[in-house]
């Protein structure tokens, strides 16, 4: 442990004792608080997505005994619809622990909740022999200029840097470029969000991704 972590190490002791706190979810004292308001026991449950799920969208499909059977499946959806990326997937479902972290890491300044969620995505890549040995590069989905001022953060930034650390794999997060602010996605319809973020994005610099596999991380 280097000079730096050990004052964190010991700053956070000092807050820890003076100021406790609950969890956010079951508002039980947090024995050993690492930096953010979720404790360990309430994080241990969010599940990771697992088959089956439609290969396009990731998806989660009822599990029955035809899908135990028939591993590539595309939903309702993705028969109908075309998308330009080759597939999709979700790290965990979507419940109410990890829809709190990812609301006080986005919204509440907890950065440090970056960590676990990034232990999430990595524990999710490598049950999921899709993505072994296959990605290039890692792109982070941009914020708007004005937005990152204000939040002072990309959280898919530091979650990508985590993943891409663990994994020896580049991060670029110049390549792909947020032009037009956009109200944010949360409250909006799904019919709203396709259009809300429609030429919202510029690819900046094409040479770089042009014939690479790259995992594009939100």
């Amino acid at each position: 442990m280097n000079n730096q972590s050990m004052i964190e190490y010991i700053k956070e002791g000092i807050l820890n004792f003076a100021f406790p706190l609950n969890c956010k979810i079951c508002k039980k004292p947090i024995q050993e608080s690492k930096g953010y308001s979720i404790c360990e026991d309430c994080f241990k449950t969010i599940e990771l997505i697992e088959q089956p799920y439609c290969i396009k969208c990731g998806k989660p499909l009822i599990h029955t005994d035809f899908f135990k059977q028939n591993r590539e499946i595309l939903c309702l959806d993705c028969k109908i619809k075309k998308y330009s990326f080759e597939f999709s997937r979700s790290t965990g479902i979507y419940d109410e622990v990890l829809k709190k972290c990812i609301h006080l890491f986005k919204y509440y300044g907890e950065k440090k909740l970056a960590k676990p969620l990034g232990k999430l995505m990595v524990d999710y890549l490598l049950k999921n022999g899709e993505f072994e040995n296959k990605l290039d590069l890692i792109i982070p989905v941009p914020l708007h200029k004005n937005d990152l001022k204000k939040r002072g953060f990309n959280q898919s930034v530091l979650l990508g840097k985590f993943v891409g650390d663990y994994f020896s794999i580049p991060v670029r997060e110049s390549v792909l470029v947020k032009k037009k602010l956009t109200p944010f996605q949360v409250n909006l319809s799904k019919k709203e969000r396709s259009k809300n973020i429609l030429r919202a994005f510029s690819v900046e610099k094409p040479k770089e991704i042009k014939g690479k596999n790259i995992l594009i991380l939100d």
